[in-house]
């Protein structure tokens, strides 16, 4: 069946060795395609291949938030992010949990977030924000301190751990620096000696959208907001919403100074770049963000 018998009359010595020769190659040929192909279905060339695809996705991103780590801490934070539709992209060190987020949906690049290179596979170049939530505060100022110099632009926040480490993620390019400790102190010591306002900050805070929500909109140029009273906007009855605070940027007169005003009244004007502190369900500030174009 191979044509052997074209080439001329052979013994059977020849015959013999001819045929072990041939079952040889067939049975080695296999075995190369079954170790090819064994290569090229293993676990490490799949995760190979989804780090590539999710560095490619990660590159086309822009304005999106980096999240370095993902224990309890970054979970919490991814989980916000994931509630208002806002992009993220998780920067995980531990390769068998970058893996099972992945199978979970979520979008993970595999890696040391204190590498420049990692951070630039996340997209930091045309990312908006990054938040650093590592569990050593040095890897925290390290991360923080090369996305600085890597997107001089970038909104940055960083969980910290010893007291001591807040002033050097400061000074190591950080806008806001929290300690998850000090904050759920302050919670539970709220729960205990003012608990109504613990349940209120629970119900527009912490409540996942189920109720009441706090949420902020920008007065930008052109909006319809823009030098006009608060009153005149009618914000209440248009939207149901409620207006906590203002928050101006700049003074804008000796009555309206720089910071926060808290139960701004009617007669309040609006002016451009002032940010409104709202309260409201999700239902009802998404059509307020609609409608004012925020």
């Amino acid at each position: 069946t191979v044509g052997f018998g074209e080439l001329g009359e052979f013994d059977a010595v020849t015959r013999m060795f001819a045929t072990l020769l041939i079952l040889f190659t067939l049975a080695w040929g296999a075995w190369a395609l079954q170790s090819v192909l064994g290569i090229i279905l293993s676990p490490e060339v799949r995760v190979a291949m989804r780090q590539i695809r999710a560095i490619r996705r990660a590159k086309r991103m822009k304005d999106h938030t980096i999240i370095c780590g993902y224990g309890r801490i970054g979970r919490a934070v991814a989980a916000e992010f994931a509630r208002n539709d806002s992009p993220f992209v998780i920067i995980e060190a531990d390769v068998e949990l970058a893996e099972g987020l992945r199978e979970q949906g979520l979008h993970v690049i595999h890696g040391d977030a204190t590498d420049d290179d990692v951070l630039l596979a996340a997209g930091i170049e045309h990312a908006r924000r990054l938040i650093a939530v590592l569990n050593e505060d040095n890897d925290n100022i390290v991360t923080v301190l090369s996305a600085r110099q890597l997107n001089p632009k970038l909104w940055i926040a960083s969980r910290v751990v010893q007291p001591e480490s807040a002033a050097k993620l400061l000074k190591a390019g950080a806008n806001e620096v929290i300690s998850p400790y000090d904050a759920g102190g302050r919670r539970l010591a709220l729960a205990a000696l003012r608990p109504h306002v613990g349940e209120f900050l629970k119900e527009v805070i912490f409540d996942e959208g189920r109720g009441a929500e706090l949420d902020e909109l920008e007065v930008r140029s052109g909006s319809e907001l823009a030098e006009r009273t608060l009153g005149e906007t009618n914000l209440r009855r248009r939207f149901g919403v409620t207006v906590l605070a203002l928050y101006h940027p700049h003074g804008h007169s000796s009555d309206q100074l720089a910071g926060f005003e808290l139960n701004p009244g009617s007669d309040t004007v609006l002016h451009e770049g002032d940010v409104l502190i709202v309260v409201g369900n999700a239902e009802r500030l998404s059509r307020l963000h609609r409608a004012l174009g925020a």
